[in-house]
């Protein structure tokens, strides 16, 4: 099996390490040469340096069975660019969850550019260590050069935006983590800050150490909430990868679908294939989505989800390019007793979309064990041989 891990957090690194100490190779992605730089050589895994867009990286994917995405919690662009290669290419996606740390009398935003909005009602000076790519953002704070201190990465790039922004040399922190509770208080009382600024980056981000520190200052938190995402914990990923935890097969179910009513949720490559499929076996099939093009016969609704498109369904597959409205449907489906299969998410699956190969009077569906993609491909090819061959 072919797997790739887009790093570039410390759990990605930790992966990489239990990988190679097992004698499993795999290729990590790291998005800069610094990237690399603090990524030591192990055996088995092959370092592949530069950022990628989603076409680059479908390219890149070909081969690829299983993909690992252990970015940054923050990297939303990046992780959206991830899942639609590994649909592109019919290959498993999983997301790395880094757990959350409570940050107890912390004011909580949702952005970078709310955090700044929030700082321009407030005085005193700010410690900020939300890197440098949304530090743009801070340059909306009424005396921000006077006002703010920024803690970013040693490197060029760091520097040179800090640079272009305005900030002085001064207030410009360039260091490499990890900070214990007494470098971060060392640092607050350095730049007599009354504001933490901050990111939900949990333990392996340092938040902990933030968070004590803040408190024995008497500094406030001003923390950037997460955005909401679904995946496993590292432990779960790692015996993924390890092959832990072996899951008994899937039950092929078979059931009569004439005249039933189905719901497709999304009209994507992969939402318009699953109702063409349901289509060739007799359902009725309503495809609700803003955007793409169903397959013939199907009803379209052109918007986007809604509860009540679950009225009188018998069985539906969520298969949008957003994650949360694929979980609304799933937990949705759930609480009525609807079978559902979302795309993105094996877990959020009551029934599971097979690969469907017909012939000679005969229906052969195929899944795996969610394992090996490619395996399912090459076995549905090789049944399509042999039904054909049955055809005459």
């Amino acid at each position: 099996m072919k797997r790739v891990i887009f790093a570039g957090t410390s759990e990605g690194r930790t992966l990489c390490e239990q990988l190679s100490k097992a004698g499993i190779s795999a290729t990590v992605c790291v998005a800069t040469e610094y990237g690399k730089e603090v990524l030591p050589e192990m055996p088995g895994i092959t370092v592949h340096t530069g950022r990628m867009t989603a076409e680059e990286m479908t390219d890149f994917l070909q081969e690829a069975e299983l993909v690992v995405d252990a970015t940054h919690p923050y990297a939303v662009e990046v992780s959206k660019n991830i899942r639609w290669a590994c649909e592109a290419v019919d290959c498993r996606y999983v997301r790395l969850l880094r757990p959350k740390t409570e940050a107890e009398g912390a004011v909580h935003v949702g952005s970078a550019a709310e955090a700044a909005e929030y700082l321009a009602g407030t005085e005193g000076n700010v410690l900020l260590t939300v890197g440098s790519k949304e530090l743009h953002c801070f340059t909306a704070v009424p005396e921000y050069q006077e006002r703010l201190w920024t803690r970013v990465l040693p490197a060029t790039a760091s520097m040179e935006i800090c640079q272009n922004l305005g900030f002085p040399a001064a207030h410009i922190i360039m260091m490499q983590g990890p900070f214990s509770e007494e470098l971060n208080t060392a640092l607050l009382h350095t730049c007599h800050a009354e504001w933490l600024v901050t990111k939900d980056t949990g333990k392996a981000g340092g938040l902990p150490e933030k968070l004590a520190a803040a408190k024995r200052c008497g500094c406030k938190v001003l923390l950037i909430d997460r955005p909401q995402e679904e995946g496993m914990t590292p432990d779960g990923v790692r015996d993924l990868l390890l092959s832990r935890g072996h899951k008994a097969p899937r039950f092929p179910l078979f059931v009569d679908l004439t005249g039933r009513d189905c719901l497709v949720v999304g009209c994507g490559k992969i939402g318009a294939h699953r109702a063409e499929v349901l289509l060739r076996y007799g359902a009725r099939v309503t495809v609700v989505s803003p955007e793409g093009k169903p397959p013939e016969g199907a009803v379209l609704v052109r918007r986007t989800f809604q509860p009540e498109d679950l009225n009188g369904k018998f069985l539906v597959t969520a298969a949008t390019e957003s994650r949360e409205i694929n979980h609304t449907v799933y937990e949705l489906c759930v609480q009525r007793n609807i079978f559902v299969s979302t795309a993105d998410n094996r877990s959020e699956c009551t029934f599971f979309f097979p690969a469907v190969r017909t012939g000679a009077g005969l229906s052969v569906g195929l899944v795996s064990d969610g394992s090996d993609h490619k395996k399912t491909a090459r076995a549905a090819r090789a049944i399509e041989a042999v039904l054909q061959e049955e055809n005459g």
